[in-house]
């Protein structure tokens, strides 16, 4: 059986890997003409530490973040609000409850466990379409290919959803971010802790220590539209002005960044999909279930979705035998969750459930 990942992201990539661990090859196509570590910091929460060591990458990832015991949420003098102690959580549970880390020490991590043969680049998807036996993709560059099962994990702004879901909307959350890395390590800064500071005017900003004595930070503030032409014009220089009566040590952490290693995002979600599946065409990480960036559940659930695939390989060699005796199998035939995708609105990304193709036929 012909498996196709589209996009080498973080969940394509743990996908590939999840997949490998049970015997498959998959082929891996990518948009961009290669792949650099960019981004700036994420977090990942329990879930996806749990489903890391199901990949089998818990030790690598570990080894490129920094351990978060303590959340505190705090006001812009830099009163506390609330602490959340997440030392307590994993001594309770005999789990780490938190990591921070660079983007690009993820992806290396994952990009590690997938054969780089398995990887085309600069193939940017622009359609699809599913026929009886399989599905069709097509790229910018005028190729096309064909496989008996396509997973996109290409992003939010999905090409693969939006031929198949053309209804289907992202959906914006009237906020805005910038986000960076700053090197050093201010005086008195607790590696262990993450913090979160609300002001006025829906401002925030959040800090965290990563590796290499670096601070991963994000600062973000309300928006009234997507693409807001005066937000686009806000640099660095205006940044640290509108964050200037934050408390320390954001004015010094702001001063200390580069202004090219600002990253500047609209953040936005996914309204509910109708289903995860189109024909032989299953939906994943972003792709499928696009939340706003809160304790790293984007990057969480895409990685607990590869860690599903790993799970189930009698569901896929059933599905393959369904491939050579019933050329008609469908994907959206799968069983699904209790309930329409549409009540799922948040952490659901699961896809344990679609993959019960065996108990469907």
């Amino acid at each position: 059986m012909r498996i196709v990942i589209v996009g080498a992201g973080i969940a394509g990539l743990a996908t590939a890997r999840g997949l490998s661990l049970i015997g498959h090859e998959v082929e891996i196509y990518e948009q961009a003409p290669e792949l650099k570590p960019i981004g700036a910091g994420l977090s990942l929460s329990a879930n996806a530490l749990r489903a890391l060591r199901t990949l089998g990458l818990y030790d690598a990832v570990l080894a490129e973040a920094q351990r978060i015991d303590r959340i505190d949420l705090l006001d812009q003098r830099g009163d506390v609000l609330q602490t959340t102690d997440l030392a307590a959580f994993s001594q309770r549970y005999g789990h780490l409850s938190m990591v921070v880390l660079h983007r690009g020490g993820l992806h290396h991590a994952l990009l590690s466990a997938v054969p780089q043969s398995a990887i085309r680049l600069g193939m940017e998807c622009v359609g699809a379409r599913t026929h009886e036996a399989g599905a069709v993709l097509r790229f910018a560059n005028g190729h096309t290919v064909e496989a008996d099962l396509v997973l996109a994990c290409d992003g939010v702004h999905s090409a693969i959803r939006k031929a198949v879901f053309p209804k289907a909307r992202e959906r914006f959350a009237r906020y805005t971010c910038w986000r960076a890395i700053s090197p050093g390590i201010p005086a008195g800064f607790d590696p262990t802790r993450l913090s979160e500071s609300w002001g006025a005017a829906g401002k925030r900003v959040g800090l965290a220590a990563i590796p290499g004595e670096r601070i991963y930070w994000f600062a973000c503030c309300g928006a009234r539209r997507i693409k807001d032409p005066d937000l686009a014009k806000i640099g660095l220089t205006e940044l640290q002005a509108m964050f200037a009566e934050f408390h320390d040590p954001v004015p010094e952490v702001l001063a200390s960044t580069s202004s090219d290693a600002v990253i500047w995002t609209d953040i936005e979600d996914l309204d509910p999909m109708p289903s995860f599946t189109h024909g032989r065409i299953v939906l994943l990480g972003d792709a499928a279930h696009a939340v706003t960036p809160d304790l790293g559940q984007g990057v969480g659930l895409s990685i607990e979705d590869a860690a599903d695939s790993h799970r189930f390989s009698a569901a896929f060699r059933s599905m393959r035998h369904c491939t050579n005796t019933m050329p008609g199998a469908s994907v959206a035939r799968i069983a699904s969750p209790p309930g329409p995708a549409s009540t799922q609105r948040w952490p659901s990304g699961k896809i344990h459930s679609l993959f019960h193709f065996a108990i469907a036929w």
